[in-house]
């Protein structure tokens, strides 16, 4: 892993007991529309090929746990799917799940690698103004893709749990009730390397005792670059707008 990840993790555990947990605490719940251009190549170890996909509508859901329990980080579970599928005319040879497709064939592709994100977290930074989360995300990608033609089909499954260092961070514009945000999970290790980012603008639409309610919009990018893993290499890109909704309780 790298060592700028490394050192996000450490930073993270080390600031936990002069942190704290949310001061206040409460329960977070969200949901995100990703408006999705997805591009890009995979295969069996050495034999990549280039795809086209259609554009998607991919989703997130959410929970997060803030509390005042000092040491103990904050706690985020998250929902993302990672969907998309096309049609490609193969412009050479293809070998997948030990099948064979020829150069020139019409093979229509389905990939799904959802995954669910367990983020456990310190908040370095808690106000107005200046917002900053450090901590470690479990990935758990559980899924497969499929390349068929007329009387050929082939699956690999991919099944993996991958460690990732995490960041948020946001600057509140004062009287306005208005943040700009970024968030990211990024590891890189052994050749592979994943990302999920996004950057943009919250608006809070309701702040009431009982209930806050934001709005967010921006741009979201997820990239997957595999080097082997479960036989497979990939090198993946879902970018494209982003909308949610956020219910503070």
């Amino acid at each position: 892993m790298k060592k700028s990840v490394l050192s996000m993790v450490a930073l993270a555990v080390l600031a936990g007991p002069a942190a704290m947990a949310d001061t206040i605490g409460g329960v977070y719940l969200g949901a995100d529309l990703h408006f999705a251009d997805a591009k890009g190549s995979f295969g069996q170890t050495g034999n990549q090929q280039n795809f086209e996909f259609d554009d998607k509508n991919l989703s997130s859901f959410y929970i997060k746990l803030e509390h005042p329990v000092p040491l103990l980080p904050n706690i985020k579970l998250q929902r993302n799917s990672l969907t998309s599928d096309g049609t490609t005319t193969l412009n050479r040879t293809f070998e997948f799940d030990n099948q064979v497709f020829a150069v020139g064939t019409d093979v229509a592709q389905d990939l799904d690698l959802s995954n669910i994100d367990a983020t456990f977290y310190y908040e370095i930074l808690d106000n107005d103004l200046v917002s900053l989360d450090l901590g470690v995300t479990a990935k758990y990608i559980d899924g497969d893709i499929t390349v068929a033609s007329q009387g050929q089909s082939a699956t690999q499954d991919l099944s993996a749990v991958i460690p990732m260092g995490y960041l948020y961070g946001s600057f509140g514009l004062l009287g306005t009730g208005t943040k700009v945000f970024a968030e990211v999970n990024y590891v890189s290790y052994d050749g592979s390397s994943l990302s999920d980012m996004q950057f943009g603008v919250a608006y809070e639409l309701i702040d009431s005792l009982a209930v806050d309610l934001a709005l967010k919009a921006g741009v979201k990018k997820t990239k997957l670059e595999l080097d082997d893993i479960d036989n497979l290499d990939a090198d993946l890109t879902f970018d494209g707008a982003f909308i949610s909704a956020e219910l503070h309780f």
